[in-house]
């Protein structure tokens, strides 16, 4: 058995009204808790455990050291329901927004076996790897971002500030205007007459989409759109396979029953498409008729990793196959997101370059039209 029992820590310090009030304005109970604090304190906890320190006194320690207001806040709340009897698994449980569900379910598997401390370090890895997976593809789409973000901000400013100048050099001249140059200055005269209602109407489609991607029928929509996607929906589909096979793998090597663990699992797939065709697999594995041919029905995942399921749950060692499935499935959205880098970054440049020599093509012409009526 774990060893909870309440240790004599120094009295903490009386804070001042001052100081009270300055956490409880900064506390933000709706907000999740950090990755990277999670990381670090299962980390210290479980180098605390290995050590023989109670896990009272290391979260009072937590508590103690804590930067973040809220973080403290939940540190205390944890050793207080500790020192109440509570366990140290429904302690975090009572904070899912801040300790995730795989970390509650896997310190409870630990409560039973004694080994919180192993538990404790699992739970970090599992934790860093999944804030990795995501980092990776949000660095892959910022680069992307920025410049077509860019490019737009420059084609508007040259449409709508530099093309007018032309109309009234013309008129002053007298000189016929190239076609190209007047469709040019016909879009930006629209858009400068109807700036209001354009921006208006693309608040509204802004808002619309918001709110109908808000309800479940369009993010059921939007997830099977994305699936659909040349670029995102292979991405989409490796990301959530190894998501699926880390969360699955990393749970049963804890201990944790399986009924327990498909919860879990179900709860960190985030694609809903996947979480339809994933949802009858729960009740039959209840019923006793393990993961592989229940997961094999739903023509969700790739035939490797149906197989390694299966040669898994014969030998004995799913927890070793679903791991080696998450790695392979890893490298896959590494090479995926660097292959939809390279293929963005020179589509990008062409565009800019197309953009501007456009513009380019515009103003040139412009120059000629112009020499051509002083003549």
């Amino acid at each position: 058995m774990l060893d909870t029992t309440v240790a004599r820590t120094p009295a903490p310090r009386k804070k001042t009204f001052k100081q009270s009030l300055r956490e409880l304005l900064t506390y933000d109970r709706s907000g999740k808790g950090r990755p990277q604090e999670i990381i670090l304190f299962c980390r210290q906890l479980a180098s605390f455990v290995r050590v023989g320190v109670p896990v009272t006194a290391a979260i009072e320690i937590f508590a103690e050291q804590a930067t973040s207001p809220r973080m403290r806040t939940v540190y205390r709340a944890v050793s207080t329901d500790i020192q109440k009897g509570v366990r140290l698994s429904d302690a975090f449980a009572a904070h899912p927004r801040i300790f995730p569900r795989i970390v509650s379910d896997m310190v409870r598997s630990a409560e039973a076996t004694g080994n919180l401390d192993e538990v404790l370090l699992q739970a970090s890895r599992h934790i860093a790897r999944e804030a990795s997976a995501r980092t990776k593809v949000r660095a892959a789409m910022i680069y992307p971002g920025i410049i077509a973000s860019l490019a737009l901000v420059i084609a508007v400013g040259i449409i709508v500030f530099v093309m007018p100048q032309f109309r009234t050099l013309y008129a002053s001249l007298n000189v016929p205007m190239p076609p190209l140059l007047g469709f040019l200055l016909g879009m930006s005269a629209f858009i400068s007459d109807n700036a209001v209602p354009l921006l208006l109407g693309v608040l509204a489609v802004v808002l619309v989409l918001g709110y109908a991607f808000r309800t479940e029928a369009g993010k059921h929509l939007r997830d099977r759109v994305i699936l659909r996607t040349p670029l995102m929906g292979p991405m989409v589909r490796a990301s959530t396979t190894e998501r699926f096979c880390r969360t699955l793998g990393d749970m049963l090597a804890a201990g944790v029953p399986m009924s327990q663990t498909y919860e879990v699992v179900m709860s960190n797939v985030s694609n809903r498409v996947f979480r339809d065709a994933l949802r009858p697999v729960g009740p039959a594995l209840a019923s006793g008729q393990g993961i592989y041919r229940p997961i094999q029905a739903t023509h969700i995942f790739p035939s490797a990793v149906i197989q390694m399921m299966r040669v898994g749950e014969e030998t004995g060692h799913l927890d070793t196959n679903l791991n080696e499935a998450a790695n392979m499935y890893e490298e896959e959205l590494d090479f995926r997101l660097k292959r939809m880098t390279s293929f963005l970054e020179p589509a990008l440049i062409l565009f800019v370059g197309l953009m501007v020599g456009f513009v380019a093509i515009t103003m040139i012409t412009s120059i000629y039209s112009l020499a051509g009526g002083f003549k």
